[in-house]
Formats: structure tokens, sequence, C-alpha cells
């Protein structure tokens, strides 16, 4: 029986805190005891995660880099945070990365991501550019290689964006279960049906543009184990982590099974949850029946067999598509009598009529000094 394939991604970010003016990031009260919420979540996971503590009969027996064994994307505005102020935990998510390509065949565990935590299918097309090419430079600056995947802010993506990351030379990204729409077998090419019906989340998956002359492969993550790990308690016990981990990839008849989740979860949200996946990856390792692989060396020995049309406009955390970064759709984590987000249309109309005067300005000037501001 061939060993199964097992990947666990975790998306990593933190929002630019800086002040402006003074380009540091100023005392937060509510991250007491700790300066800011920077430096709380780095002690509570960023750190802890490249100094995982392995314990056997209630005492240290290992120190692992979980980084070495998991598909991970740092937003950039993290990294450029961590590399001034916490120079020994940037150097061992790079460390850990080279320590991957080495070991996979060339292919690293980190992916790129879109520069901003911008929510992509409501960018202009150029913004949207932008964003591909700036997170694809900083990428390249950090890690010394080209990225092979891109992780998109909230997964929220369009058509356009996946076909503007395949011709920047980005081979695949993760989506959702729920952001298939629909799939069909490429060859020879079959009829298409509801993806509801039969999506495949161990499978990749081929997306083409209108026009066919791009294309980028999707992994769809499986929803109810990656929110067991963020939502569901599996981080309260590691070793039961990794047995289910086992069992359900036994399932997946050769394919991979994998999930994809907020970083933070591992430290941060729930306490000693890097020991937490220390101790599944160990479970995983020396059960010897499946790989901890990623998604670039999946993909190489595994090319997509079949085509997916997505769901315009979607994301991992808002049932209504991105209507939670425009609209009052209702999503929320809590709310009041009266309460409503009715603001949020006028506020982002506003904006997005500012930016759009503020483009015009920016080309007219930039194009004095630049030969292509854009």
């Amino acid at each position: 029986m061939p060993k199964r394939n097992i990947c666990i991604h975790a998306h990593f970010y933190q929002p630019p805190r800086e002040n402006p003016w003074l380009e540091e990031v100023e005392r937060e009260k509510s991250a007491a005891p700790f300066h800011d919420w920077n430096q709380r979540i780095t002690r509570e996971c960023y750190a802890t995660n490249g100094t995982a503590r392995i314990l056997k009969e209630g005492k240290i027996y290992r120190i692992v880099n979980n980084y070495e064994k998991i598909s991970f994307n740092f937003g950039p505005t993290l990294l450029s945070w961590l590399e001034r102020h916490e120079p020994d935990v940037y150097r061992m998510i790079l460390d850990a990365d080279r320590a991957s390509v080495n070991a996979r065949n060339g292919h690293g565990n980190g992916i790129a991501q879109s520069y901003n935590h911008s929510i992509m299918p409501l960018n202009s097309r150029r913004d949207k550019e932008t964003q591909i090419i700036w997170g694809i430079r900083d990428f390249q600056h950090r890690f010394g290689r080209k990225p092979e995947g891109m992780w998109f802010a909230e997964t929220a993506v369009d058509s356009e964006t996946l076909m503007l990351a395949a011709k920047h030379g980005i081979k695949f990204t993760i989506l959702a279960p729920r952001q298939a729409e629909k799939i069909r077998l490429l060859e020879p090419a079959g009829e298409w049906t509801d993806a509801d019906d039969s999506l495949d989340s161990s499978k990749p998956y081929l997306f083409r543009g209108a026009g066919g002359e791009d294309e980028i492969a999707v992994f769809f993550y499986d929803g109810p184990l990656a929110h067991s790990v963020a939502f569901g308690g599996a981080l309260h016990n590691g070793l039961f982590m990794g047995k289910d981990f086992l069992k359900k990839a036994g399932k997946t008849q050769g394919g991979l099974l994998h999930i994809a989740t907020d970083g933070e979860s591992f430290g941060h949200h729930h306490r000693f949850g890097e020991m937490a996946l220390s101790a599944a990856i160990g479970v995983i390792e020396s059960a010897g029946k499946a790989i901890l692989t990623n998604y670039g060396k999946y993909l190489e020995e595994h090319p997509p067999a079949y085509e997916v049309k997505i769901v315009e406009n979607s994301s991992w955390s808002c049932e209504h598509g991105v209507e939670r970064w425009k609209a009052d759709c209702g999503c929320s984590t809590g709310n009041g009598p009266g309460w409503n987000q009715k603001w949020r249309a006028p506020l982002r109309e506003g904006l997005n009529n500012l930016k759009e005067r503020l483009d015009d300005v920016f080309e007219k000037e930039a194009s004095r000094y630049l030969r292509s501001p854009w």
C-alpha cells in the first residue's frame, strides 16, 4: 500500500501597527504585559514554533522547528517587523525554508502572499497585479528563490486574480472547499458537475482562464479537519490530532490530506498549540504510514487530472462571498441591539473614490520621473 501524503498549511499575518510618523509600534495596553501585540504573538507563536518542545515523561525530550515540517506563508508586513525586531525568529523561518528545499526535491515550505492583506476581488485589475508582483518580489528578496505558490488574504479570489497570478509564474494557491463551483475530468474532457456533490479535497485541480492561455493549480483544503484544528479543540491533544490525521489520510486513496488555518492557532489562539503541532507531526512521522509534504512537491508528483470553476468573489470567512468587506452582510464576531454594519458601503465607496483620484495624480506626477509608474 502506497504511503499517504499529509500537508499542514499555516497562514501567518499581522497588519502594520507602526505609527507612520515614528515608524515604530507604540505601546498597546491590551497586549500587556508585552509592549504590543506583535511582540506578544511572537512570544506565544512565531518564536515558539521555531523552538517547539516535545515532552517525554514530563521532561523536554527534543526541540524542533515546526516550520521545517509544515507549509506556510508569512505576510510581508509581519516579516518586515520580525526582521527588524526579532531577527532570531526571522532567521529560523528562513532557515526552515532552506532546509525544506533540500529535503523536498527543491520545493520549499514557504509560499508567497499578496503584499497587503487586501481583498483581491475588490481591487482594480491594476492593483491586483501590483499586490501579486510586490508579494513575489518580497518573497524573492527574503527567501532567495521564486515562490511556487501564493496565498491570498482570506482566500478571497476571482478569476482575474487567479489568471494574473498564473501570468506571473505562480503555480498554485489554496482555497476553501466551498469556493469550488464545478469540476470535470481533463482527459478526456468530461461534463461539468457541481462541486458540492463531487469535490475531492485530496486532489489538485486545474483552473484555466477563458482564453486558456494561463493556468494555475488549486488545492481545496479539508474543511472539517481544518475547522477542528482552528476551532474544534484538536490542539488540546497533539497525540490524538496526529492519529486523527493518519486515520483520515488512510481514506484518501493515495491523495493528499491537507488543511489550511491561521498560523496563530498554533500557540496564540490556543496556548501550547505549537507543542500540540509538534507532537502531531511526531506521531505522523513515527507511524511510517504517511509522508509529510508540501504543495509544490506534491504537485510535481501528482499533476491535476481535473479542472475546476471557482465561485467568483468568494472567500473562506464570509458566507456571502466578499460582502463583509463592503456591505452590511451580517458577518460579525458579536453584536448588540440595533447593531449593523451599514457604514461599510459608504466608507468603501468614499475610499475608492479617493483612491481613483490619487491614482490619477500619481500616474501624472510619477511619469515625470519613472518610465513605468505602475
